[in-house]
C-alpha cells in the first residue's frame, strides 16, 4: 500500500527509485524499517520529484530535493549524465539510487547494509496549480540497518512487465557513462560497451531477445520506469511492450529500432530517436511529455 509522504519523518530507508513516464520525474518510495504493533502490511510513502517540470519553480525545488537525497546517501552522478535527454538523466539518478535501496538495481549487488535517512517536508503554494504542494529535504543520520533484520515485502505495481522474468548477475563496477546516449562532444556513444555489460549481467543466449531487452533498457528506460495513475486514470500513450506485453514491432520504439537494424545493419542514431520523440513521431507518442488521459 502506498501513500504520499506529507510530513517530516525520521529513520526511513529508501525502498525504490523510478522514472515517472512520460514526464521524466523521479518517484521515490520510502518506508520505516520498524514494524508497528499489530501492523499487518507495510505502509510505503512516496514522493514525486518533478525534475523535468515545464514550470521552473517546481523544477528548481525538485532538483534541490533530489540533490539533498543524493548527498544524504553519499551518491553523485557524473557531469556528463546531466547533459542527456531528460529521461536518460532521470534514469541515471534512479539507477544510482536503486543501488543503495531495498529493491536494488538490475545491474548491481544488493547492499547488506541500508542507510537510514530523515526527511523534512515543507509546504509551499504552486503559482501554476494554485494549490499547496510539498518540498522535501533529505538528511543523512549516519546510521545503517542490516537487510537481514528487515521484514518488508515490496513489489512495484506499475513497472516493466518483463522484469520478473529476469535473473541477472550483478556487475562489479558500472562505468559512470553506463547507458548514456551522448558523449562529451554530443556524439552518439554507440552501444558497444553498454551492450557487453548488459549481456554479461542478463546472461541470455537468445541474441534476438538480448537485443530487444537492451534497446528497451537503453532507449525506453524499462529497468527503472513506472507509470502511476493520473487522477485514477492511465494515459493512452503508454509505450507498447513495456507495461503490458505487445510484441508487434511497429507498435513499439524497440520494435522499430530492431526493424531499422535489420534493414541498415545499424540502429538509428540517438539523435534521431531523441528528435523523433520530441516531435511526436514515436509509437504511442513515447517520451513526448504529453499526458493523454484515457476517457473511453
Amino acid at each position: 500500500m502506498e501513500s504520499k509522504l506529507t510530513e517530516s519523518t525520521k529513520d526511513l530507508i529508501l525502498v525504490d527509485a523510478q522514472v515517472i513516464y512520460p514526464n521524466c520525474g523521479i518517484k521515490i518510495t520510502l518506508a520505516s524499517p520498524y514494524r508497528k504493533l499489530l501492523q499487518i502490511s507495510e505502509n510505503f510513502k512516496t514522493c514525486d520529484l518533478m525534475i523535468n517540470s515545464s514550470h521552473e519553480n517546481q523544477k528548481s525545488e525538485a532538483q534541490k530535493s533530489l540533490n539533498s537525497l543524493m548527498t544524504s546517501l553519499n551518491l553523485k552522478v557524473s557531469e556528463l549524465a546531466t547533459h542527456q535527454p531528460p529521461q536518460v538523466t532521470a534514469a541515471t539518478y534512479a539507477r544510482l539510487l536503486q543501488s543503495v535501496s531495498l529493491s536494488g538495481s538490475l545491474f548491481t549487488k544488493l547492499r547488506d547494509e541500508l542507510p537510514l535517512i530523515n526527511v523534512e517536508a515543507s509546504e509551499g503554494v504552486s503559482n501554476h496549480h494554485h494549490k499547496k504542494y510539498l518540498n522535501y529535504t533529505f538528511y543523512s543520520i549516519n546510521k545503517t540497518i542490516e537487510r537481514s533484520k528487515l521484514q518488508i515485502n515490496y513489489t512495484p505495481s506499475d513497472s516493466w512487465w518483463f522484469r520478473s522474468q529476469l535473473h541477472p548477475k550483478s556487475l562489479a563496477i558500472l562505468p559512470k557513462d553506463f547507458l548514456l546516449w551522448f558523449d562529451e562532444n554530443k556524439r552518439d556513444r554507440s552501444d558497444q560497451n553498454d551492450f557487453s555489460l548488459v549481456a554479461k549481467s542478463l546472461n541470455i543466449s537468445n541474441n534476438y531477445l538480448l537485443q530487444a531487452l537492451f534497446y528497451q533498457i537503453k532507449f525506453e528506460i524499462a529497468d527503472v520506469i513506472c507509470c502511476p495513475p493520473f487522477y485514477n486514470r492511465l494515459p493512452r500513450n503508454l509505450p507498447a511492450n513495456i507495461f503490458q506485453r505487445d510484441t508487434r514491432l511497429n507498435n513499439s520504439l524497440t520494435g522499430q529500432i530492431i526493424k531499422y537494424y535489420r534493414s541498415h545493419h545499424t540502429r538509428p542514431s540517438a539523435k534521431q530517436i531523441y528528435l523523433a520523440g520530441i516531435h511526436d513521431r514515436l509509437p504511442n507518442y513515447c517520451w513526448n511529455g504529453k499526458w493523454i488521459s484515457d476517457h473511453r
